[in-house]
Order: structure tokens, then C-alpha cells, then sequence
């Protein structure tokens, strides 16, 4: 496979610690990542779970931010060893060239969680889309304009060359901003390459939250041979390319993706404690009672919220949805969902999504005249089977002819069958309040999504 020694041991400083992960067994931490990992910044990841209300259902899903950050951390410093490996044992890139890049990607996936708010993602949706912010923007917040970590990275800037800017930079980058991108050493691959290792179709941020949102939910979907994903992959021009030896382990990791979805972050209850917690965050804003403006412009006062440092704000006392939270107190009954398979041009999946996008729900309302607003919500998530969404192929090398022979696909259609495109769900939920109005809600929800029913599954 290439050259015998990993880049990882040949001038990387002498001082590590190890720590004991239950996903990966021994995880390295070198002198500067664990400068990182002591910061408030990064502790403050010990108080935000990694599923958001996946522990409501499944009892041991409380694992956090922290513990996934460390994962990626080491998916990603393995990833990019074996990206440049061939390019070691060719003489293209120098050893202390690939050693930079080995801790630039490290660290990057360290702290690309840093900036998570309250619970994660739907703080995203409660809180900071209307302020046009992002958890990777709050990220680069913290690193730019914390004291505490702009001292640490001073240090690491000196002994290994690499900025605070470096790192923070790419949190805010798109795929699209790193072309053309700068050569990886005296090759004609691109630096913008290593951008798929955190946010590409087989992203090491995926690879660690599959592993350890299965395992510590027992939902039984991390057995997938994501090594080999790593094994057989290799730069190609701008990209990361997979050898088709190894697409039976594409298919198979995507497919527990797709299950761990269904199973564990839309699960119905799941969603609707997300709800909840959306809704609790919202009160906070109109309320008045959390000034988020404020907070989010002060880093140390950002850092000062977690989960609990929400629910069990006093200011809280008379808001149910807190309660709700503390007690597992479930106010919405799923009575009825759809799970749709979308495939390109297809006019009645094409409508469904418009409506999702335009408000399902005030189409219901239309023909729902004296149904309180808090009467129902629609839940409608959508997943896309390249989550990065900004680029939906990947390029297979047959290496079983010379001269390699380069074939490009739709990740979606990675499968010897092919998958949909992306799949679409539809939820209805009633508050268990207005029970009594279940039949009419539910008879209204029906008719809106009109001549779906003969062509979708119903649970």
C-alpha cells in the first residue's frame, strides 16, 4: 500500500498523552491539543450533549460534544496520513509539509463543534439563524476573539507554524472557496482536497457520530468499516477519491446512516422533544428573558450557556416547556407520518418539498378555522445522502486496469441499486391538549399533501 511509516512519527513533538475512548480505544493528545482541550472554550462541550433529545428515548445517549470532538480529532489525523502517504514515499511532499497538515486537520476537527450553542442544532434554528449567525461562525468567534484561546494558539503558532486564523478560517470555508487551492507539496494534488476529510460524503464527522451515537444509544448501526473507507481512498486532483474496491463499504455506510437516522435522530419522540426545546428557546428570545444578542456578541458570556444552564435558569420557573424538559414530560402525540423517497423531477415529491418550504402548516390552517395555533405542528425533515451538499459525486478509480480508469457518480446512485436522492419526511403532531382535535387536524393534513398516499410508505 504505499510507504511502510506513517508521517504521524516522524517529527511530531515527543510529549503525548493518551486518553481511553470507548469508540476508538487509545486516543493521542499532543501538548498543544490538550492546551486546547483544557480551555473553558472547549470544557464547555462536556455540557452539550451530541444528540439533542435522543436520551428520552434511548437512556444511554448521553454523550457529548466533547467526547465526539476528540473522535473526529483522531479520524481526521489518520485520514490525512494516509492521504499523504503516497505523496511521502514519492518525495512529493516533505515530511514537515505533511506534518503541518497532520496537525492543521487535527485541530481543526478538535474545535469544529466549539461554537455549539444550547442544544446544537436547534439552538442553530431557534436562535441564530434570525440573527444570520451559525455555530461554525460562533466558532470562529471563539477562537478570534477568546484571550484564552489566542494565548494557546501564540504558542502553537510558534512551534508548529499554524494560526489561530488557519484553523478558524476553515470553519467559515465552503468547498467552493478552497479552489483552486495551493499544490500539496510538488504534486499536482490540491490542499482544497483535505476539505472532504470533515465535510465530505464520508466526512470523519460523520464516521464518529455514526460510531458513537449506535453504540451509545444501542441502536446497533455502527458496524461499518469505515478503515476501509480510509484505506482505499486517495487524493485526486481537488478531491478525495475511493478506489472501487472499497464502494461495497460506501454502500454499507450509508445505509447505516440512512437507519440511524430513521431510528435515532428523526425518531418521533426524539423530534418532538426537539420541539420542545425549540420552542422553551424561542420564549427565552420574545420573553425577554435571555438577551441573545448580547450574550452572542460577548464570547465569555456565550460560554457561560449549556443545556442545564437553560433548563434550570430560574427566570425559567413558570415556562412549561422547561418543565417538559426536566420531567420527560411529552406534550404532542405523532399521529401520522410519511416517508418519502425523493428522486429527481419527480413533480409530486417536487411539491411536497415546496410546501415544506413555503409552510405546511399554514396551508393546514387555511381550512382549520378555531384550531389554536399551538393545536399541531408538522415535522419535515429532509436527508440528502451527501450531506455537504455543495458537491453530490464521487469519483471511483478502478485500479484493476492500467491506466487507471476514473469514473464519476452521484453518491446516491453509489449503490449496485440505487438509493433515492435524498429522502423526505412528513409529520404530524397534536397536542395531547387538544386530543379532541386529532381526527379534524389529521383529515386536513391529508388532503393538503393531496394524491401522495398511493405512492409513499405510512407508519
Amino acid at each position: 500500500m504505499g510507504h511502510s511509516s506513517s508521517p504521524e512519527y516522524l517529527l511530531l513533538p515527543p510529549e503525548y498523552e493518551v486518553v481511553k475512548d470507548p469508540v476508538h480505544g487509545y486516543i493521542r493528545l499532543y501538548g498543544h491539543e490538550r492546551e486546547i482541550i483544557n480551555s473553558k472554550a472547549f470544557q464547555r462541550l462536556r455540557r452539550i450533549k451530541q444528540t439533542v433529545s435522543a436520551h428520552y428515548v434511548y437512556p444511554g445517549a448521553t454523550h457529548t460534544r466533547f467526547s465526539h470532538s476528540l473522535g473526529v480529532m483522531h479520524i481526521s489525523g489518520m485520514f490525512v496520513n494516509r492521504l499523504l502517504e503516497p505523496l511521502l514515499s514519492c518525495n512529493e511532499i516533505k515530511a514537515a509539509e505533511a506534518q503541518r497538515y497532520f496537525f492543521l486537520i487535527r485541530l481543526w476537527g478538535l474545535v469544529h463543534d466549539i461554537g455549539h450553542g444550547p442544544f446544537s442544532h436547534v439552538f442553530d434554528e431557534a436562535i441564530l439563524k434570525e440573527i444570520r449567525y451559525s455555530h461554525e461562525s460562533l466558532g470562529h468567534k471563539i477562537l478570534t476573539e477568546d484571550p484564552e484561546m489566542a494565548s494557546k494558539f501564540d504558542k502553537i503558532s510558534k512551534n508548529l507554524g499554524i494560526t489561530v486564523k488557519d484553523v478558524s478560517e476553515l470553519m467559515m470555508k465552503t468547498s467552493e472557496e478552497w479552489e483552486p487551492g495551493k499544490n500539496i507539496g510538488r504534486s499536482n494534488h490540491y490542499d482544497s482536497a483535505l476539505y472532504h476529510v470533515l465535510l465530505g460524503s464520508y466526512s470523519c464527522d460523520i464516521i464518529d457520530y455514526l460510531l458513537r451515537d449506535s453504540l451509545f444509544t444501542g441502536a446497533g448501526y455502527g458496524d461499518i468499516d469505515w478503515q476501509r473507507l480510509l484505506t482505499y481512498s486517495r487524493l485526486h486532483q481537488r478531491e478525495v477519491a475511493l478506489e472501487k474496491k472499497a464502494e461495497d463499504s460506501l454502500c454499507a455506510f450509508l445505509l447505516a446512516r440512512l437507519l440511524m437516522f430513521g431510528a435515532v435522530y428523526y425518531h418521533k419522540t426524539s423530534r418532538a422533544f426537539d420541539k420542545v426545546a425549540e420552542s422553551l428557546l424561542v420564549k427565552t428570545k420574545t420573553n425577554d428573558l435571555i438577551k441573545w444578542n448580547e450574550e452572542i456578541e460577548d464570547v465569555n458570556r456565550y460560554l457561560k450557556f449549556d443545556e442545564e444552564s437553560i433548563v434550570q435558569n430560574q427566570r425559567l420557573s413558570d415556562v412549561e416547556e422547561r418543565d417538559c424538559l426536566l420531567f420527560r414530560r411529552n406534550p404532542f402525540s405523532s399521529v401520522f407520518e410519511l416517508r418519502i423517497p425523493m428522486k429527481e423531477k419527480e413533480s409530486w415529491a417536487t411539491r411536497l418539498a415546496e410546501l415544506s418550504l413555503k409552510g405546511l402548516p399554514n396551508e393546514m390552517r387555511k381550512n382549520l378555522e378555531g384550531v389554536p395555533e399551538e393545536a399541531f405542528f408538522v415535522d419535515s425533515p429532509n436527508l440528502l445522502f451527501n450531506p455537504t451538499v455543495q458537491s453530490d459525486e464521487v469519483c471511483f478509480i478502478d485500479t484493476s486496469v492500467t491506466p487507471p480508469i476514473e469514473s464519476r457518480i452521484p453518491i446516491h446512485k453509489a449503490f449496485w441499486v440505487e438509493m433515492p436522492h435524498q429522502v423526505c419526511m412528513f409529520r404530524l403532531y397534536v397536542s395531547k391538549t387538544h386530543a379532541d382535535l386529532t381526527q379534524k387536524i389529521k383529515g386536513v393534513f391529508e388532503e393538503v399533501v393531496g394524491g401522495t398516499a398511493t405512492r409513499t410508505s405510512f407508519y
